[in-house]
């Protein structure tokens, strides 16, 4: 009997060691293959941009330490730049600094056709944007964030064409924080 178990134990043994084997091969040649096309897309000119999704002001002079929340109006509700360019197959970087979302609509949509009546709402807190159609990225919920407001998020644009780029807090966007992801081939 202890035999018996002792070989179905080495059978099972090799068997995970050869599904191991194979599953790290073939996980190795599809991370080669993705590696490559990274690779092509993801170096040179255009590959990557960086834009500023809101930004803390100085003037007033502005004092975060120790850690605390600073009024609303002390944050700069703008994307700079306006118009970040990259190619197909490449990121932005957002620089996120304050109570902000990330939300990226394709397909041509401009800031007028986002409905803002679709919102998502939490007591006491600004309500955030809801409009799926075309939206092709949101990131996540800032109001759920706090106290950490400061963060990356980097997104990869696989298609050509243009993406509104908007702040999800109503209030942001009513005061025109939106830009545009220029994704050229």
């Amino acid at each position: 009997m202890r035999r018996l178990r002792l070989s179905v134990l080495c059978a099972v043994a090799a068997a995970a060691l050869g599904v191991t084997t194979y599953l790290v091969a073939a996980n190795s040649q599809h991370d080669h293959k993705s590696h490559a096309v990274a690779a092509k897309a993801g170096s040179g000119p255009l590959a990557n941009a960086t834009v500023s999704f809101g930004a803390w002001m100085t003037s007033p002079p502005l004092d975060r330490f120790p850690n605390v929340l600073p009024a609303p109006s002390a944050n700069h509700h703008v994307i700079i730049p306006e118009v970040a360019q990259i190619k197909a197959g490449g990121t932005v970087n957002f620089i996120i600094a304050g109570l902000h979302q990330v939300v990226i609509y394709g397909g041509g949509k401009g800031p007028e056709d986002v409905n803002t009546g679709q919102l998502l709402t939490l007591p006491g807190l600004p309500p955030l944007i809801d409009d799926p159609t075309q939206r092709v990225y949101r990131g996540p919920d800032p109001r759920v964030l706090l106290p950490v407001l400061e963060r990356v998020e980097v997104v990869h644009f696989a298609e050509p064409g243009t993406y509104l780029v908007i702040c999800g807090v109503l209030p942001h966007f009513q005061e025109g924080m939106y830009g545009y992801v220029r994704v050229v081939p």
